[in-house]
């Protein structure tokens, strides 16, 4: 299937293994191919850095960072600072979601992730 996300290079923050090939599956059944998943903050900017993406999708509890972190570090980098982060995440608390909110994310997914 060709769709209009087909050419996106979209990156992946997720360490749960399981929960990453559910999501790597809902976007495959949308046409979207992942340019790479990651378990790690770090892992993620590293590869950013040498190719940054269109689109990142992150969990917010990382083993090394939050997603918050991450995406003020996006912000920080010139080359990344424009690039779309979504939140995918099960949390709820609005103190926990509203850092990410102010840091530019484009939109807060609730787990699991679903098409609909």
């Amino acid at each position: 299937m060709t769709t209009a996300f087909a050419g996106l290079h979209l990156v992946l923050v997720e360490p749960s293994a399981a929960q990453a090939r559910h999501i790597a599956g809902q976007l495959e059944d949308l046409g979207i191919r992942l340019a790479g998943t990651y378990a790690t903050g770090r892992e993620a900017l590293a590869a950013m850095a040498a190719a940054p993406p269109d689109v990142v999708l992150s969990a917010l509890y990382l083993p090394d960072m939050a997603g918050t972190e991450l995406v003020t570090a996006m912000r920080a980098d010139t080359t990344l600072e424009a690039t779309a982060f979504v939140l995918v995440s099960s949390e709820t608390r609005p103190q926990a979601l509203e850092p990410v909110r102010q840091s530019g994310a484009c939109a807060i997914l609730p787990k699991p992730f679903d098409q609909r």
